[in-house]
């Protein structure tokens, strides 16, 4: 009887470490993805309900223009909120428009 004991607490702590282990991996899947084009602008919103002001926005460019923005003085910075992100420019400056990035939304669990 004793073994079995055993047996039944070292499953239970095993299904604990897993589940432990499945939250920590969930904290490194995005969220929520999706692309957009900026606008010859300063500034834009992104819509996206699954963003909230506790998450991290991470930017890819996907084309030449958006590799140019963000290796220039109005490299893109993010500002996550409730419902969608903004992208701004570092240096207030309009982009050309013609910029298109994919995006990663990471949330902390």
């Amino acid at each position: 009887m004793a073994d079995t004991d055993n047996i039944v607490t070292k499953l239970q702590q095993g299904n604990q470490l897993m589940g432990q282990l499945v939250n920590i991996v969930n904290g490194w899947m995005p969220r929520a993805f999706g692309a957009f084009t900026m606008s010859a602008a300063a500034s834009k919103s992104v819509t996206d309900a699954n963003c909230s002001s506790a998450s991290y926005v991470v930017l890819i460019p996907i084309n030449a223009a958006a590799g140019t923005l963000q290796g220039s003085a109005k490299c893109l910075y993010v500002t996550a909120a409730n419902g969608a992100f903004t992208v701004s420019t570092a240096s207030a400056a309009s982009a050309a428009g013609t910029e298109s990035f994919l995006y990663l939304i990471f949330t902390a669990i």
